[in-house]
């Protein structure tokens, strides 16, 4: 379809252009001659006052339209300040689409809306590829109900949403003058009543004034960046966007120059900082290299000052969605105290990026400076060596160790602690009375957590990706001992893939390989659904199975048959994933694997115990006195730096 070009802008169709400017002219005449004491009064306005009847009758006779009706004060949403704010923002993109000043003077703002002193949805200005998708998910993240264009499906979007969306892309039948009497028909009103919080992207930008018209009292976020940059970045996700102006009725950014498109991208926001109160308004520019306040975010979104705050999400803009054959989501959760990053960003990370899968990781981890442990914790000496915590304190930290390219998400994760059946802890603790109810009790209240952080991750996957083609779950302290890019011929059909060196079929509470958006929405809120809601099916058959096995991999086991979920082996060679500790002797600290165990021995690929104990000098650990033939850990040559 045609698309609206400039000179749409400087003609009405029906009218030649000598008669048009004789009457332009003729208009600024007669506005010069009686309008002086107006100018005085718009001149004097102050943006942040509701306008006064006689400056608004002023103001619009001011800059009325001769072949338009002159509107009444009661219909302009806008102070007179404001109205100079729209005239300087007209003024300096007629520049390079003359015309277009006198067309935002005829548009009704707001359509058929009303103004509403409410406020409490929060308006998004700032142009798509400024991070309004990092700004989406991280206000989900925070409880908040947002609208984003790319937020689903085109068949999902709402049918207001998708009206304005036809109408900012394509041309109207009618042409410029037909489309903007559409607009000028909308109710904006109706983008208030969905149940949202937030409101961003396309069409919200291009239609800023419209949504700020029908709700001034709205706090506004402008998302934010170089204008060269913007432009460059905007062409490479999609030439066909719509140019950066208010109501551009189908005209698209490729056919401008970068020249022009940059400044109608900065008049924009220009308009914005104008128009919008300083006390509600906020920018944010995540390009530019300069710390974001986080705590000052939430709080300007209306959820306090967290204590430890999450990481603001950082959204790469490649594609997501059904054109993503090959998009990689990695859930880590646990504790940042225990967390472990070295081998998963160079193993695990890069490896994927350099075989073109978008990657997205999402951290799930509690923030607190206390590390809990239930095995082989910190301080618990082997031989000369004493288990340490690892060297991250923060979310903040751990992002620096990821790489650019990357989707990234992080939740300081403090756990609800929701209440355990106590016949779970009783269960536990028939599997092993020596170590007391206690550490029974102990344990459960760890594996509630461990469900708990499964749900939350699979809630922050749901934004921005809704969820990957391959997930992978793993622990704060899972090592990858190899280069590991999962083998997609081995994962022939949706499901849940376990590594088949473990007991229950592989099926353990530390891995999971998952294939299938919808299998991962369902892997992540099951455990904590079905432990909250039923235990009494899955008590039953953890005490009558034989021989009687009462853990976290059988319950879970357990879940999976239940709600008949397939789940499908691989061997420790294609799965090169297994639990690490820290060991530290003299200083030095090094990673180390557990062996003692015969599953966590037995899932060690060959090729990596070779590498580790012969090839790069590694060695053995065994606890003082031990008596097995076995050593407790195996262990990496190389230090740490930690």
């Amino acid at each position: 379809m045609a698309q609206t070009s400039p000179e749409s802008f400087m003609k009405p169709r029906a009218m030649p252009l000598t008669a048009q400017l004789l009457i332009f002219h003729v208009h600024l005449l007669v506005a010069n001659v009686i309008g002086q004491k107006c100018h005085y009064q718009v001149e004097n306005a102050n943006a942040d006052v509701a306008a006064s009847p006689g400056q608004t009758s002023c103001l619009i006779q001011q800059r009325a339209d001769t072949g338009k009706a002159v509107i009444e004060p009661k219909e302009s949403p806008f102070s007179p300040a404001q109205w100079q704010c729209i005239s300087q923002y007209g003024a300096s993109v007629d520049a390079d689409l003359p015309g277009f000043a006198r067309r935002l003077e005829q548009r009704r703002f707001g359509g058929t809306g009303k103004a509403s002193a409410d406020g409490s949805v929060i308006l998004g200005a700032g142009f798509g590829t400024t991070a309004t998708r990092s700004l989406a998910a991280f206000a989900r993240q925070l409880g908040l109900a947002v609208h984003h264009c790319k937020q689903g499906k085109r068949e999902d979007i709402p049918e207001f949403w998708m009206r304005l969306l036809n109408i900012t892309s394509m041309q109207h039948p009618n042409g410029l003058d037909g489309c903007l009497s559409t607009v000028d028909a909308m109710n904006f009103s109706e983008a208030f009543d969905q149940g949202n919080d937030l409101l961003l992207d396309t069409p919200m930008a291009e239609h800023f004034l419209d949504f700020y018209a029908v709700s001034p009292q709205s706090k506004v976020i402008l998302t934010n960046r170089n204008a060269v940059d913007w432009v460059k970045a905007r062409l490479q996700w999609d030439e066909t966007m719509a140019a950066p102006l208010h109501s551009p009725c189908g005209m698209k950014l490729a056919p401008m120059t970068p020249e022009t498109a940059k400044r109608l991208y900065e008049a924009h926001n220009r308009l914005v900082r104008c128009i919008v109160p300083a006390e509600k308004l906020t920018e944010i520019n995540v390009f530019d290299g300069s710390p974001l306040d986080v705590p000052a975010l939430s709080d300007f979104l209306g959820k306090g000052r967290p204590e430890f705050p999450p990481l603001f999400p950082r959204v790469s803009d490649q594609r997501w969605g059904d054109e993503a054959k090959q998009d990689f989501a990695i859930c880590i959760t646990g504790q940042i105290r225990r967390l472990e990053l070295k081998t998963k960003v160079e193993r695990l990370v890069r490896p994927l990026m350099e075989r073109n899968f978008r990657v997205v990781v999402a951290l799930v981890l509690d923030p607190r400076a206390t590390a809990s442990y239930i095995h082989r914790g910190s301080g618990e000496e082997f031989d000369d060596f004493v288990v340490v915590d690892g060297n991250f304190s923060s979310l903040q930290q751990a992002a620096e160790m990821f790489p650019s390219g990357i989707t990234l998400l992080g939740d300081a994760f403090i756990p609800r602690d929701y209440p355990v059946d106590a016949r779970y802890a009783e269960d536990l603790y028939s599997q092993s009375p020596e170590m007391g109810f206690e550490y029974a009790g102990h344990r459960a209240q760890s594996h509630m957590r461990q469900w708990e952080a499964l749900e939350r991750c699979g809630q922050l996957l749901i934004s921005p990706v809704s969820h990957a083609n391959y997930t992978l779950r793993l622990r704060d302290d899972s090592a990858i001992l190899e280069p590991f890019v999962p083998r997609l011929d081995l994962l022939d059909e949706s499901g849940v893939y376990a590594p088949a060196c473990s007991s229950f079929g592989g099926v353990n509470d530390k891995f999971a390989l998952i294939v299938g958006r919808g299998i991962a929405r369902h892997y992540f809120a099951l455990s904590l659904d079905m432990v909250r809601h039923r235990f009494d099916e899955i008590h039953q058959l953890m005490v009558s199975s034989v021989p009687r096995r009462c853990n976290p991999e059988h319950a879970l086991k357990i879940m999976f048959d239940l709600s008949q979920t397939k789940i499908k082996t691989l061997e420790p060679d294609n799965v090169p994933v297994v639990p690490s500790k820290n060991l530290r002797r003299d200083g030095k600290t090094y990673q180390c694997i557990y062996t003692l165990n015969d599953d966590y021995n037995d899932c060690i690929p060959e090729r990596s115990r070779v590498r580790i104990t012969d090839i790069q000098g590694g060695f053995s650990v065994r606890k003082t006195g031990s008596t097995r033939a076995r050593p407790d850990f195996l262990c990496e040559g190389t230090e740490l730096g930690f």
